[in-house]
């Protein structure tokens, strides 16, 4: 079994037999499949041998569907052999991993837990060191997000401490090698070390977890330790651990991990994770609980089902129903259903579970003339103007970075004047973007081997805030961008008296002062005298600092305010 990944899709490779393993009957190989269409998977292909092995696709959301045994979980309970919710007992083990300052800002989470009684044979060790890596190769998005470390608890002593030191004090034997090497040589000449090298490059420090002795386990995301970090056929108590950024993302993939070995046979404790700053975290298997209406359900899907109805179909996709109340239903959540965000997808099961082919369609009872908006059109006609002045249009990410927004364009980072984002998945993404231009930029050093001069647009949204307390605004923006040997002031500015006078827009420049900008040669754009954006030369201290190799001319303008202006006027 494996699994491959795209931006947005997981592919698990399963066998037949394995599935009808976990499912506990003999299942035909179009019931199995059947089952896992219904389910919301889709099958991309099936190898022609007696035992066919299939290659499930899943959507990004799905990680209790990473392996075997979740896929098999869920068409068990789709097609009745089970009904009651699925819960796990997890005991506290008393031990506990300290987490210090040093590592903060370089690989700041980790979830663990201990399982025991697993019997690991042949099989059995395949199977985790396959679920592992599939987790790593998906979810964890190559362990850049998440990091999975396994180990032999008789070989750990406690407590552990998580930390960052300097790359030659880490030294050890990493898996699969006789000799010892520190953290330097690994990722300069172990193959695992090569290969994930980039995750740790830029720091003095490297993580590393050791135990109460100082032997080290491993150096996460790297590699484990020969000597403490190898699981062998035999062994029948595990420590767990998975490192990242984001704690909630771990914990949901812990969550799967740990159900997961329970169901192969494995009993689970916590470990307590204690925090430099005193937050602490220790890994709980306790389902949850969503308050949901019937009425909502019947509504958003297109039938007419009573709540007590509804019972068997919430048990069908592994719901319990603790309580029902007139119309509203208190639906128990199994814990690694970490897919469950709103009560949207609590309904999209129900949907599943009575058949999407069942549901007959209807026409709405009410009479309406679409059309699009008039600020949609008017934006349609600024990106026609565009493309037909012979630029090119992107589309950028709204999710950036303030190194991106500010340092780069020599601005100040202010708070309460952009929106920023806390305990982002992404190391590198902490904010809403504010200005487009910056992503441009970005954009352009991709693009720098490619043919000059380079003309590129966007209309896009920004977001802002005016005041801590104040609520972020959206608008649309118009940017542009000439990046080549002959970009200047007077190539943008008949740029924009072109775009202005085809949607009959009346403006003027005024003399401006953006540090992003050179002096003298950029302008701030008014529109019945209020100030809608700015136009102007590229500073070369920001064209370095994006790394870019040609002058750049720009503009940017506000299009929901000027929308707005004109409306006024008329």
């Amino acid at each position: 079994m494996q699994v491959l990944r795209d931006d947005s899709m997981v592919y698990v490779y399963v066998r037949h037999s394995k599935l009808n393993r976990g499912i506990g009957r003999e299942l035909s190989l179009e019931q199995v499949k059947n089952a896992i269409l219904e389910l919301g998977m889709d099958i991309k292909g099936q190898t022609d041998d007696a035992d066919p092995e299939l290659k499930v696709e899943l959507t990004a959301e799905k990680v209790d569907f990473v392996s075997s045994v979740g896929i098999a979980r869920a068409i068990k309970y789709y097609l009745g052999y089970e009904s009651a919710v699925p819960r796990y007992k997890i005991n506290k083990s008393g031990m506990s991993v300290a987490v210090e300052r040093p590592v903060a800002g370089i690989r700041p989470r980790i979830a663990a837990a201990i399982i025991r009684g697993m019997r690991i044979d042949d099989e059995i060790l395949k199977e985790i060191i396959e679920l592992q890596e599939k987790i790593h190769d998906s979810f964890g998005r190559d362990r850049k997000k998440a990091a999975i470390g396994i180990y032999p608890l008789g070989k750990i002593k406690f407590p552990l401490k998580y930390t960052a030191e300097p790359p030659e004090k880490i030294v050890f034997k990493p898996l699969e090698y006789t000799f010892e090497m520190n953290g330097k040589e690994i990722l300069e000449r172990h193959e695992t070390g090569k290969r994930y090298a980039h995750l740790l490059t830029g720091f003095d420090k490297y993580p590393v977890l050791r135990d109460a002795d100082g032997n080290i386990l491993s150096m996460p995301p790297i590699i484990n330790s020969e000597d403490v970090g190898k699981v062998s056929v035999g062994d029948t108590d595990l420590f767990i651990e998975c490192t990242g950024y984001n704690l909630t993302h771990l914990d949901s993939i812990m969550k799967v991990l740990i159900t997961t070995l329970i169901e192969l046979g494995g009993s689970a404790e916590s470990v307590k994770v204690d925090y430099f700053d005193g937050e602490n975290y220790e890994l709980s298997l306790d389902n949850y609980y969503d308050e949901i209406d019937a009425e909502f359900i019947n509504k958003l899907i297109g039938i007419a089902l009573k709540p007590q109805e509804m019972i068997p179909l919430f048990n069908k996709m592994m719901y319990g129903v603790k309580g029902a109340k007139g119309t509203k239903l208190l639906v128990e959540i199994p814990c690694f259903r970490s897919d469950v965000w709103h009560d949207v997808d609590i309904a999209d099961d129900v949907a599943r579970a009575y058949g999407y082919n069942n549901i007959k369609p209807t026409f709405p009872q009410i009479a309406s003339t679409a059309s699009q908006l008039e600020f949609t059109l008017f934006r349609e006609r600024v990106s026609q103007s565009m493309v037909s002045l012979g630029f090119l249009e992107l589309y950028t990410y709204m999710l950036t970075s303030t190194e991106t927004q500010f340092d780069k364009m020599s601005l100040k980072a202010k708070d309460g004047e952009y929106v920023r984002l806390f305990d982002s998945a992404d190391v590198g993404t902490n904010m809403v973007r504010t200005m487009i231009l910056p992503e441009h930029l970005v954009a352009l050093n991709i693009n720098r081997k490619n043919k000059y001069p380079q003309r590129i647009f966007e209309n896009g949204f920004a977001v802002n805030t005016v005041g801590k307390d104040a609520d972020p605004v959206d608008y649309a923006c118009l940017s542009a961008s000439i990046a080549g040997g002959k970009a200047n002031y007077t190539k943008i500015k008949g740029v924009l008296d072109a775009v202005m006078s085809m949607n009959s827009i009346p403006f003027e420049v005024k003399e401006a002062s953006h540090p992003f900008l050179i002096e003298g040669r950029q302008a701030d754009v008014y529109v019945s005298g209020k100030n809608v954006g700015f136009i102007g030369e590229l500073h070369p201290q920001v064209i370095e600092n994006f790394g870019l190799l040609v002058p750049v001319s720009c503009l940017e303008v506000n299009l929901s305010k000027i929308f707005d202006i004109l409306n006024v006027d008329k």
